[in-house]
């Protein structure tokens, strides 16, 4: 699973029905959204550690996806990538170690909800601060593309377009709110196990008061495609920065209904994990905080493998060796 930015075309990552619905690069809600699912992911393999140190992998493969690199371009993007990936587990993973003791004393203390809001707040601090230096990772893999790799990464960026739409716009509303149904389920009981008779229900309840916004996501999302597609295929000497300023303005460009509905998902996503949780079993209990440790406890370790690294192996060393 990958999360960044609707930048260079790589979308955020959350579950596929439950980001068209509460999420847009930008949005509070969908970076707190994105960032859940991702520790949801991480703590949901028994082998974070494996995991984690194979990212490198992960995001190759994905990129594969809309372009393909010849072997110089890959050794450089691979060179920014590690350097990425070290900066990530010396500064950031101390930060998910520390959200994740405070996790546990959150349920200690009976899951109340300022704390619970507080540390949404934090968890989008912590996307905010990834997704710069991965929007530039991404600019500068842009940066090394011939004509005829950028032409075909748009192509391939807009056939993946028309396959969401033909795939998203086609369910009615009832397979719609199923769709996400099913996928709060399967997050929720990954972490806590099969969910009891009243948390089914309240999943179902917070579901159906959640607004569709799969349209507004989809059209939202075609009109930046093809203003991303413009700039790439126009390549003035200054596109890295029009596509920096075009994520800038990407929220402020929302229609105001779509930004409503953000919002108000948002809040109905918070208050029903909270809901969840407050309902849970001994059992669920159990199994949550043995998960939780798992996981604070794998990312403790790769934060210490971080801390051998010399600092000067960041995002900016990169760029160093490269010019070298």
């Amino acid at each position: 699973m990958m999360v960044g930015r609707h930048s260079f075309g790589l979308t955020t990552a959350v579950p596929s029905n439950a980001g068209e619905c509460s999420v847009t690069a930008g949005s509070r809600a969908g970076r707190v959204l994105a960032w859940c699912v991702l520790l949801l992911a991480l703590g949901g393999c028994s082998a974070t550690q494996f995991i984690y140190n194979r990212v490198d992998i992960l995001v190759r493969w994905y990129l594969d996806d809309y372009v393909t690199l010849d072997r110089d371009q890959r050794q450089r993007f691979d060179v920014r990538l590690d350097a990425l990936l070290e900066w990530h587990r010396r500064e950031e993973l101390p930060t998910y170690v520390e959200l994740l003791d405070d996790a546990l004393q959150i349920l200690d203390d009976g899951v109340p909800l300022d704390a619970t809001r507080h540390m949404a707040e934090r968890i989008e601090s912590a996307a905010i601060r990834f997704q710069d230096p991965f929007l530039e990772l991404l600019l500068s893999t842009g940066e090394d593309l011939r004509p005829e790799q950028r032409a075909d990464f748009v192509k391939n960026l807009m056939a993946r377009q028309e396959e969401f739409e033909a795939d998203r716009l086609a369910r009615s509303d009832v397979e719609y709110r199923e769709d996400l149904e099913a996928r709060f389920d399967k997050q929720l009981s990954r972490y806590m196990g099969p969910l009891g008779s009243e948390q089914t229900a309240r999943v179902a309840v917070g579901v159906n008061a959640m607004t569709r916004l799969d349209r507004f996501w989809l059209e939202d999302r075609r009109v930046w495609i093809e203003a991303l597609s413009d700039i790439l295929l126009t390549a003035d000497p200054d596109w890295p920065e029009q596509v920096r300023q075009l994520i800038a303005q990407r929220e402020d460009a929302l229609l105001p209904a779509y930004r409503e509905g953000i919002d108000h998902n948002g809040e109905v996503i918070l208050q029903l994990s909270r809901d969840v949780l407050l309902a849970r079993t001994d059992k669920q209990d159990r199994k949550l905080r043995g998960k939780l440790l798992a996981l604070r406890d794998d990312l403790a370790a790769l934060a210490q493998q971080g801390m051998a690294v010399p600092e000067e192996s960041g995002p900016d060393r990169a760029a160093s060796t490269e010019s070298g």
